[in-house]
């Protein structure tokens, strides 16, 4: 017997240990298994008391009553000419009857082991539930097992976890039996225990790819401010440091991409601009638009701003669908209008154009005002935007006239200060 007992708490120490729960959890859990077995063969009403030595594994199992003279309750009280076969006892007293756990039948012993299976799980589902909450916002590891189109299914050893279609890159691929790696998103309560939810397009997943890829991230010399992504396309990664000695973009490209690449291939190749935060929100502006030039920033109403950029850098501005200039809004919380300069410099000089009335260009003569006014030419702007039949119809003018007087209109081009080509001190450059 002595040998079946050591057995028995060998048995508990391997699943306490295969299931990841405490040993004393299952001696207790065994212990409340056991009592359900009682009350399962001598009535829902039985009291009994269960102790497993954990030393040994000896399990004593015994009924408790009460002595009675006469007994009206079977399940909770003894007569006494029955309780004193067992011991010296008075009318009264509590007796405990001593059973050997043989005598509660297969039946009984199947719902002690049910009711033990089901108390260990809830205690592996509510270890694994803790476990992976203390672990969102981390990266695990894992393996695919199941690729569908909504989702991933992914084995992490203990438990299966899930990338939802919203956490999956459209550019990947996954494969069967590949290993991959993801941020824990959140951990659900679902009906068969711990539900883990993966990403790997969430901000979150490159944010710890740079902990863990940039010592000077890890050891908070640089803070990440803000990051925003257009997963397996762009991203955008606002950093700042306090140590005016540390530069935060190279310390985060690497010589030569080097530390900045590795985080690139694990994303597919997708494109990262480090850049650094100011609170100068035009600085911030320019910068963000990397890899763009910025010429100008001006401010065109309450949360907006318009970028002006050379005109070779326009297309860049914008970005493929316009993901460049989307993720920059995100990243500085304004609505970013690109204009090219070109466009920008014409839409200045029609304005000022608009603005010269007739009657004050000092090169017209008299006549010549009255007739372009009577026509309903008042100012420069639209005497220009004429057709010279227009013109030569309304005003009676022929060809030569015409081209005299579109040459006393046109403005005069003046030499550029030689500062004006420069573009926004400290403009961003591609990491």
């Amino acid at each position: 017997m002595a040998n079946e007992d050591n057995l028995i708490i060998e048995n508990i120490k391997t699943i306490a240990r295969i299931r990841g729960v405490k040993f004393d959890y299952v001696i207790d859990s065994l212990a409340e298994a056991i009592k359900a077995g009682v009350k399962r063969k001598y009535g829902k009403g039985v009291e009994s008391e269960v102790n497993v030595n954990k030393s040994t594994g000896e399990i004593k199992i015994n009924l408790v009553k009460k002595v009675v003279e006469k007994v009206n309750e079977p399940d909770k009280e003894i007569a006494i000419e029955d309780a004193q076969k067992i011991k010296e006892c008075n009318i009264g007293d509590e007796i405990r009857i001593p059973i050997p756990i043989g005598e509660l039948g297969r039946t009984a012993i199947e719902s002690v082991k049910q009711a033990l299976t089901q108390r260990i799980s809830e205690a592996e589902r509510n270890r694994i539930m803790a476990e992976y909450e203390k672990k969102i916002g981390e990266i695990v590891k894992g393996i695919v097992k199941v690729v569908s189109r909504n989702e991933v299914l992914v084995d992490l050893g203990p438990i299966e976890a899930s990338i939802p279609y919203y956490g999956m890159m459209r550019s990947e691929h996954y494969r069967l039996d590949s290993p991959i790696r993801a941020v824990v998103l959140k951990v659900e309560r679902a009906q068969w225990g711990p539900k883990i939810i993966l990403s790997r397009t969430d901000p979150k997943f490159l944010e710890r790819l740079l902990f863990y890829e940039i010592p000077e991230i890890k050891d908070g010399i640089i803070q990440i401010v803000k990051i925003v992504r257009e997963p397996g396309i762009r991203a955008k990664v606002a950093v700042q440091t306090l140590d005016p000695k540390i530069d935060p973009i190279g310390a985060c490209v690497g010589y030569k991409g080097s530390r900045i690449q590795s985080i690139v291939k694990e994303l597919s190749e997708e494109k990262i601009d480090v850049i650094q935060w100011s609170k100068d929100i035009n600085l911030l502006v320019s910068r963000s638009l990397s890899p763009a030039k910025v010429k100008e920033i001006k401010q065109i109403g309450e949360g907006s701003v318009l970028a002006i950029v050379p005109d070779e850098d326009y297309s860049k501005a914008i970005g493929k669908n316009g993901v460049n200039v989307d993720l920059a809004s995100k990243l500085t919380g304004l609505h970013i209008e690109i204009k090219k300069i070109s466009e920008y410099e014409k839409e200045l000089e029609e304005k000022k154009l608009k603005e010269t009335k007739i009657e004050d260009i000092a090169t017209l003569n008299k006549k010549m005002k009255k007739m372009l006014i009577d026509k309903g030419y008042t100012d420069v702007l639209s005497v220009l935007k004429a057709t010279p039949d227009e013109l030569k119809t309304l005003l009676s003018l022929d060809d030569e006239g015409v081209n005299e007087l579109l040459e006393k209109l046109k403005p005069k081009k003046e030499e550029k200060p030689k500062d004006e080509d420069k573009e926004i001190k400290d403009a961003p450059e591609s990491p």
